[in-house]
């Protein structure tokens, strides 16, 4: 049905708004603690919801439209940041099937790799791991952090229930998923290769293998070539390591950002324009680089919409989460008319 009062939420504003919005994963999962999944099912009904009710454009147009002063009003962007396989396998047909452009954020390291995210490792260790050893005792940077898992070392079929609908730093309905959420904050401010030597660890407290499950893969360079084979998609650059950059000295943060970029340039021949900050996390220092490496328009995770006055190397965003139309509808509707 349509909406009526379409016309007094465009009366609220003297200024034309677009949405920028942001996806990590297209996939059923078991367990989201960070909300990063949208089922298939639900992805199609919310790209059913953009096409009826919105105006699609991919986010060069967007930023092309904020140079010029002429964003057109309700305006979307679809963004997927980091890379994962199920952006190739469920999202790319269902965006093609709509016509819906999409930027996709690229961790280059991990599509080199095929190593998974250090949190989705984390994920399988402290919370998914069918059995565990009784006790945990890990220091991180000189804090020791320990964990009682005695009456948790199974995961058992009740486990694994509380553990669906854990929504990370609102909840912690068991012992794993807070122990999880205390190395997580942790290891979020460190280097990739200090994670690394922290996650070494955790892996042989588990006994668990070098081996990730196939589900948390990257895209490959071949995917990356396949989706630029289709003018709706573009490839964005998202550091190599996918870094705190705003905790990382200013040395670190110019080899992320030229690494990532210049992996993808070479990888597909073309110049890239468009960097999304990880974890929208960044500070002046890293906008200075952005805006060095001659990336025009860079993303961060900061909610509010974009007009003809937003500023291209911050440009906001909303998280999109696992909702079916009418819950989508409302949450763009309400994001328009409140930001």
């Amino acid at each position: 049905m349509i909406r009526t009062w379409w016309n007094k939420l465009r009366s609220r504003t003297s200024a034309n708004r677009a949405l920028i919005l942001m996806y990590h994963r297209v996939d059923t999962l078991p367990c989201d603690p960070w909300q990063l999944a949208v089922n298939p099912e639900n992805f199609e009904q919310q790209l059913a919801e953009i096409c009826q009710y919105w105006h699609p454009v991919s986010l060069t147009e967007l930023r092309q439209a904020v140079a010029t002063r002429s964003v057109k009003d309700r305006s979307v962007v679809l963004t997927f940041d980091d890379g994962y396989i199920d952006n190739f396998i469920h999202a790319k047909p269902l965006l093609e099937k709509y016509k819906v452009p999409a930027t996709f954020f690229i961790a280059t390291q991990h599509c080199e790799s095929q190593a998974p995210f250090w949190w989705d490792e984390l994920q399988t260790i402290l919370v998914d791991a069918p059995e565990l050893p009784s006790q945990l005792q890990i220091t991180i940077k000189n804090e020791l952090l320990t964990a009682d898992l005695s009456s948790e070392t199974v995961l058992t079929p009740l486990l694994s229930e509380q553990q669906k609908t854990w929504e990370a730093c609102v909840s912690t309905p068991t012992e794993r998923c807070r122990i999880y959420e205390q190395v997580w904050q942790r290891l979020k401010t460190m280097s990739a290769a200090e994670q690394q030597v922290q996650m070494a660890k955790l892996r042989e407290w588990a006994g668990l293998p070098k081996e990730r499950p196939a589900a948390l893969r990257c895209m490959t360079p071949d995917h990356l070539h396949a989706l630029t084979s289709n003018s709706l998609f573009t490839i964005g650059s998202h550091t190599m390591n996918h870094p705190a950059l705003g905790e990382r000295p200013p040395e670190e943060q110019a080899s992320e950002i030229r690494g990532g970029n210049q992996y993808l340039h070479e990888q597909l021949g073309n110049l890239i324009e468009v960097f999304a900050y990880p974890y929208g996390n960044y500070n002046e220092t890293s906008v200075a680089l952005v805006r060095e490496e001659g990336l025009s328009t860079a993303v961060t995770t900061e909610e509010g919409v974009v007009t003809n006055q937003t500023n291209p190397l911050r440009m906001h965003r909303y998280q999109v989460c696992n909702w079916d139309k009418p819950t989508f509808g409302k949450k763009l509707d309400a994001w328009y008319s409140h930001a």
